[in-house]
């Protein structure tokens, strides 16, 4: 009992073991760190290596007493808020270990180590401290919602967060919360999450607003990832096979595939953030303020920076088929085959149109493209450029194309460069589908100029979305099925109903004679409506209920004809190719590999012989002092007597008489059987 004043991890183990028994003990030390801690009060900036250890003693064995020590977390919180800028670097690390601590044993809540650490974030200049408090907060949020969703803890941290993305030095820690929680799908999926980050991006502060555009775009801001990689597996399963079997290699086996795994099924980084895109509270007025605060003003932004916010705007122009008309004039500005980064630019452009937007605030944009790129004097680059970035256009809003401005985009299918030709030849493809009426006969091609013959062309007319899917994918086979049944199979269910009518006791019901009409014959016949044509497969689904045997029915009709594809799923495909965002590698096209010199060959070659052995024979590299004989070499100043019993010396001539009769004879005897 005397020692155990001074050796507080014996008093440590006593104490978990029996608390009561050690009760006396145990205030003694407390009263102690009563004591300690009013004097460290007063210099809280001079290291007191037993006052860690005192903390960290009462940290573990807090549990065993939850009265006595009722206010230690708050002393601790206190020391933590009031004097990190001054608390000695390993007493800081000891307590924010025991806030942790507490937190994990149930001594204070979640919330309540979240509120304490938070505000440090921004205040401390120590890196150190800012790295071990963000990991902490981190753990604690995953740890709440590993289970289950915890609703209270996610919006009291996410009210936190909405404060601080306000302010600069606060608001980059939010925006960088926000975003690891949500690349760890812990926070995917809230709408309070993208609000957070829709405020961050129409920040006036640079900081802030780059984590909430970076957000949107789905790509990182930094570049070294935040999760360290994991091991190789390939490796360690070579290691498995290779060294001692054990249970713990194997259970380090089994660990690296289930993380695997886990990694394999997350979402590629650097893919654009679709879901939190579709989530956005008022994504109209989100896009005005974006485009106001960041472009339409004079506040100087850097050509990258202006770069991303074009972007996001595209997207969530594209995507949620907006309408912000001056964003297109502002980017006709930047329209040139000299700007930096244009295809980029292009990219943008084509993104942000739709079919809702007026035909007339395109054609000026289209225009300068084609006198810009499309024009005599420019590489065949800038013209593939041009041409396919008025592809991506047209193909969004048909109506937006002059005629004739159409035709002289056309004459570019007979260009020698594979890139306009192609480019060019999309264009009269695209043409013949949306509006063969503008393109020159000889471009329309066969099936245009009979629909345009018959009549039977959709027209392209402003507003309307194009594609539209309507009625059931592949009704028209089961329509089809039906028309060609057996007349066999038809009778089957006249036969059922026949029977139902015998059980009524063999009546049949007519109708009465005042209902015949007895028309004469020389009544002028009455002139039958003209029968309305209804669409491919309405007229089942208008005539009768589609059981699930009829549904069972279309699926196998469905599997039996897998090459022809319905109009439902090439309309879902179009659907699906018009909703993909477009990239700059969309506006350059295909790109020609320049021949190069020989200069260029050369250094190639030169630059593929380091860290690596030459080819060739070794023979050469060898000296002539202290090298080996090849076995060539040996075998030629061997003794004669040595080798003279070889097969390729020992000739018939030098073979015993006895031999060669043994051999004769063994020959005859082959040649017999």
């Amino acid at each position: 009992a005397a020692v155990l004043p001074t050796n507080l991890l014996s008093l440590q183990n006593l104490l978990k073991r029996d608390p009561p028994s050690y009760k006396e003990e145990f205030l003694q030390q407390l009263n102690h760190y009563t004591t300690t801690l009013e004097i460290f009060k007063q210099s809280p900036a001079q290291p007191n290596h037993k006052f860690g250890e005192l903390i960290t003693f009462i940290a573990q064995v807090s549990i065993c007493f939850p009265a006595e020590t009722a206010v230690f977390p708050d002393d601790l919180a206190y020391l933590l808020t009031k004097h990190h800028a001054v608390l000695d670097p390993d007493l800081r690390e000891k307590i924010v270990q025991n806030l942790v601590l507490l937190r994990n044993k149930g001594v204070i809540s979640s919330i309540s180590l979240i509120k304490t650490f938070i505000p440090i974030l921004s205040a401390s200049n120590s890196k150190a401290l800012r790295a071990q408090i963000y990991e902490a907060i981190l753990s604690a949020i995953k740890t709440e919602n590993a289970k289950a969703k915890n609703a209270s803890l996610n919006k009291t941290v996410q009210s936190i967060l909405f404060d601080m993305v306000n302010h600069e030095s606060s608001g980059v820690w939010a925006i960088r919360l926000t975003k690891e929680l949500w690349a760890k799908n812990i926070w995917s999926g809230d709408a309070r999450v993208a609000e957070i980050c829709k405020i961050a991006a129409l920040s006036l502060h640079t900081k802030v607003m780059l984590g909430g555009l970076y957000f949107f775009m789905g790509v990182e801001q930094e570049e070294e990832d935040s999760d360290e990689e994991g091991p190789d597996l390939r490796q360690m399963q070579h290691a498995a096979g290779v060294n001692k079997t054990s249970k713990a290699r194997a259970q380090k086996v089994r660990k690296a595939i289930v993380a695997e795994n886990k990694r394999k099924k997350q979402p590629k980084q650097g893919s654009v953030n679709f879901s939190a895109l579709q989530i956005l509270h008022d994504p109209q007025s989100f896009a005005e303020k974006l485009y106001s605060v960041h472009l339409a003003s004079k506040r100087p932004l850097s050509f990258d920076h202006k770069m991303l916010v074009m972007a996001l705007l595209s997207r969530l122009l594209g995507y949620h088929k907006l309408t912000v008309l001056p964003f297109y004039s502002f980017l006709s500005k930047w329209i040139s085959p000299h700007q930096r980064d244009v295809t980029k630019i292009l990219a943008s452009l084509a993104g942000a149109v739709h079919e809702f937007v007026p035909p007339e605030i395109i054609s000026p944009s289209i225009k300068k493209i084609a006198n810009e790129f499309v024009t005599t004097g420019v590489s065949p680059e800038v013209v593939c450029a041009g041409l396919n970035s008025i592809r991506e256009i047209c193909s969004r809003n048909p109506l937006a194309m002059d005629e004739t401005l159409l035709q002289d985009l056309t004459e570019y299918k007979g260009s020698k460069d594979k890139g306009v030709m192609m480019a060019s030849r999309s264009l009269i493809t695209l043409y013949r589908d949306v509006a063969p009426e503008m393109l020159a006969k000889k471009d329309r091609g066969k099936s245009a100029s009979i629909g345009l013959a018959a009549g039977t062309s959709e027209g392209t007319q402003f507003g309307v979305e194009r594609n539209v899917t309507r009625g059931i994918d592949g009704l028209e086979l089961l329509e089809e099925h039906y028309a060609h049944e057996e007349p066999e199979d038809a009778w089957d269910d006249f036969e059922v109903e026949s029977e139902e009518d015998e059980a009524d006791g063999g009546w049949i019901n007519v109708e009465s004679d005042g209902e015949i009409d007895f028309s004469s014959d020389d009544d002028e016949e009455k002139e039958k409506p003209v029968p309305v044509p209804k669409p491919v497969g309405e007229s089942i689904a208008s005539q009768r209920i589609l059981t699930p045997a009829d549904f069972k029915k279309l699926a196998e009709l469905r599997a039996a004809a897998p090459g022809k594809q319905t109009h439902h799923s090439l309309s879902v495909k179009r659907k699906e190719d018009e909703d993909d965002f477009i990239d700059a590698a969309q506006i350059e096209g295909p790109r020609k590999r320049i021949k190069a010199d020989r200069e260029g060959r050369m250094a190639t070659v030169l630059e593929g012989r380091e860290g690596r052995e030459k080819f060739g024979s070794r023979k050469g590299g060898r000296t002539e002092e202290g090298r080996s004989t090849t076995n060539k070499e040996k075998a030629r100043k061997k003794n004669f007597l040595m080798v003279k019993h070889r097969k390729d010396i020992q000739g018939k001539s030098m073979k015993k008489l006895t031999i060669k009769r043994k051999e004769l004879k063994a020959h005859i005897e082959r040649g017999k059987r």
